[in-house]
Order: C-alpha cells, then sequence, then structure tokens
C-alpha cells in the first residue's frame, strides 16, 4: 500500500478532495511546523517534508513522512547541509528547492497538496492537482530585508557575490510562483507583501492559537515571552525596565539570555525566567503584555496575549500594529527606550475590559482557522 493515508482515500469517496502537507523541513517545532501539524489535524491529512532533524519530536496523532531523511540527517551530507543557521545556510536552501522539485512519488496521487513555508513551492504538480501555497512570508532576505542583509556584509567582493546569489535566487523564487494556484497569507501584512512582490491576491487565514489562555486577576507586573533572539528585541524592553517602577517578567530561552540577565542585575523589578512551560498560567495573573519584535510577520505572542483578555503594549510597525486597536485591546509605542517608557507610565489597566479584548481575539481561534483553511481547500478545488 501506498504512503496515502487511508483517510484521504475515504475522504475521496464522499467527494471530498484528498489532500497532503507538503512542509519543507523540521528543523525544530518552530512556528511553521507547528503551523503545519495543525493543518495537518484539520485536514486529517499526512504531512510529506525533506526531513526530521533527529531529536525533533513529532506529535502522536500526526503522520509526518520524510523524504530524503538519509541525505540531511545522517551522515557525511548531514555535515555540509546542516540546517543550522535557521535556513540560511546556502547550500541546504538549493539542496531542499531541488529536491522539492519532485519531492515523493505518492503526492502526485492527492486532489490538494497544501504547501507551508517557502520552499515546498519549488514542488511541480501534475496537470490536475491543485496547489495552496501557504509561505508565512515571501523570503525576507531577497525583499523587504535585502538591503539591511546586504549593508551588514563590508567587503564590496563579498557584497557583490551576494547580490549576484540574491538576484538568481528571487529569479527561482518568482519562477515558482507559476505552480501555485491560490496563496493564502497568515496576516494581512503577508498578504500585502504577496501582492507587492509577487503581484497575486491572497486569502487570509491566520495560524491558530492553542493553549489554555485565560486571565485571572492582575498581581501586577508585565510578562513578555518568546525565543530570546535578537530580531524580538527583548534587550530592548529590559532597557526601559531599568528604569520604570513596574516589574517585567521575562519568559524564554536563546542567544540573548545572558545580556539580558546582564541589565536585569541590581534592578529588582526585571526577572529574567528563562523557559517556562506553564506559560498561560504566568499570563493569566499579569497587568499586560509588552512586545516589540521586529516587523513581525503575525506575532502569536500578541495573539496569545489578546486571548487571554489582557491588553497588549505593542511597538507600531509589522503586524503587531495590525493587532493593537488602541483603547481597546492595547497601545501602540515606538522602538524606543524613551517611547516605552512614555507608554508603560501612562497606562491604566482599568480603561481595559478582558471580554472586550477576547471578543477581538476570536479572529485567532483555532475554530476560525479550522473554517478559514477548509474554505480555502474547498473553494480553490471547486474552481479549478
Amino acid at each position: 500500500m501506498s504512503d496515502i493515508d487511508s483517510t484521504s482515500q475515504d475522504s475521496k469517496s464522499d467527494a471530498s478532495p484528498s489532500v497532503a502537507i507538503l512542509h519543507d523541513r523540521f528543523p525544530q517545532i518552530g512556528g511553521g511546523e507547528k503551523f503545519a501539524i495543525e493543518a495537518a489535524r484539520t485536514l486529517n491529512a499526512p504531512i510529506y517534508t525533506m526531513y526530521v532533524y533527529p531529536g525533533t519530536e513529532i506529535p502522536d496523532d500526526v503522520r509526518v513522512i520524510p523524504i530524503k531523511q538519509e541525505k540531511y540527517a545522517r551522515g557525511l551530507s548531514k555535515h555540509l547541509l546542516a540546517w543550522k543557521n535557521e535556513g540560511s545556510n546556502p547550500f541546504e536552501t538549493l539542496s531542499v528547492a531541488i529536491d522539492m522539485t519532485d519531492a515523493h512519488p505518492d503526492l502526485t496521487q492527492y486532489d490538494v497538496v497544501l504547501e507551508s513555508a517557502p520552499l515546498s513551492k519549488h514542488y511541480v504538480p501534475t496537470v490536475d492537482q491543485t496547489i495552496i501555497h501557504y509561505p508565512h512570508s515571501p523570503p525576507r532576505w531577497l525583499y523587504d530585508l535585502y538591503r539591511d542583509r546586504m549593508e551588514s556584509f563590508d567587503y564590496p567582493g563579498v557584497r557583490f557575490a551576494l547580490k549576484t546569489y540574491a538576484k538568481w535566487w528571487r529569479a527561482l523564487d518568482k519562477e515558482a510562483n507559476d505552480f501555485v494556484d491560490t496563496f493564502v497569507a497568515n496576516s494581512e501584512l503577508i498578504r500585502d507583501r504577496i501582492q507587492r512582490y509577487y503581484h497575486r491576491d491572497a486569502k487570509v487565514v491566520y495560524p491558530p492559537v492553542t493553549g489554555d489562555w485565560r486571565n485571572e486577576g492582575d498581581d501586577g507586573y508585565f510578562v513578555t515571552w518568546s525565543r530570546l533572539a535578537p530580531e524580538k528585541r527583548m534587550p530592548l524592553l529590559a532597557e526601559a525596565f531599568t528604569e520604570l517602577d513596574e516589574r517585567l517578567v521575562i519568559a524564554g530561552d536563546g542567544a540573548e539570555r545572558e545580556k539580558l540577565e546582564r541589565i536585569a542585575r541590581g534592578h529588582d523589578n526585571i526577572e529574567v525566567r528563562g523557559f517556562v512551560e506553564d506559560i498561560e498560567s504566568l499570563v493569566a495573573r499579569s497587568t499586560g503584555v509588552v512586545y516589540a519584535p521586529v516587523q513581525e510577520d503575525f506575532g502569536l505572542v500578541g495573539a496569545e496575549a489578546l486571548m487571554a483578555g489582557k491588553p497588549l503594549l505593542g511597538v507600531n510597525e509589522g503586524f503587531t500594529k495590525y493587532q493593537v486597536e488602541e483603547g481597546v485591546t492595547g497601545e501602540l509605542f515606538e522602538s524606543t527606550v524613551e517611547s516605552i517608557q512614555e507608554t508603560v507610565q501612562a497606562f491604566d489597566p482599568s480603561n481595559y475590559d478582558s471580554d472586550t479584548i477576547q471578543e477581538r481575539a476570536e479572529r485567532y481561534s483555532y475554530e476560525s482557522f479550522q473554517s478559514g483553511l477548509w474554505n480555502a481547500v474547498c473553494q480553490t478545488d471547486e474552481e479549478d
């Protein structure tokens, strides 16, 4: 018997399209991987992926089929095609894109292939297949972050080579759009990027917020959490609170943790907790959530804060600014210490209603995600 799930075959007999998820790779369980897993659950579909890096835990209720596990996760080639650098290894990126063109032979037997993440777009479908692409974002280093990335390389010869590589890769990226029937964006911001760079319309289906998000009162502290990576700008928040009386609890782990601990040293109002397994309970007793990422594509932290009924004090950029309705769901600040301090000092939690915030957050619910994804799959298949 082929790798096609029997449930997919049953769905065909019910006149529903058979669906497979194609996700580029599972180096860890990040936002893209979580989306692929929840999409598989919603659509009752298997996930095909180039490889699952050893140690990555896949939920028991989801079927993940690695296409070229030996090449990417074992042996000599593993060292050359290492997934480290979070997808910025040009050898691995190019190799995955090339291998995606034919991917797995059983994929041709599905009516609909839902592609998750940019590299899955390079799959070449059969004539009668429907391709739905959920890119999370067009590759940012090729488009909106292109100048920033190029300026980080000081040597003219290196910069010229990288510009040449980027121009060639941009052509490949756009060429693969010809295989896509429908684009689906994870936010209005990504919808606008798809329109700007690909000249294609996109439906918006927000990623689902899962977990036991709730409001259990106010114990008098602000909270923020995420991977402690530079683009999350946690040190900026910590610096702002060094001159405030309000408490800040920072949850998460990563490269910026030591820097955060140095900033917090000598300031009793700033606590760096590291990874917190029950983050929902920590948020439930907070005054509000502060969040200042660089041009966030979607911002799961912001959506989770609103699902908990907590006001979101967010940076005025990226999708975060779309999540904040000033005076209703939170307040916006600019990405400076002074602006954060002014916003926190002026903030009055009594002006916010938890029920109203949670009502606004319904668009991020699991039910909305399921409905939106099914509509995207079924409507696209009917149009074809």
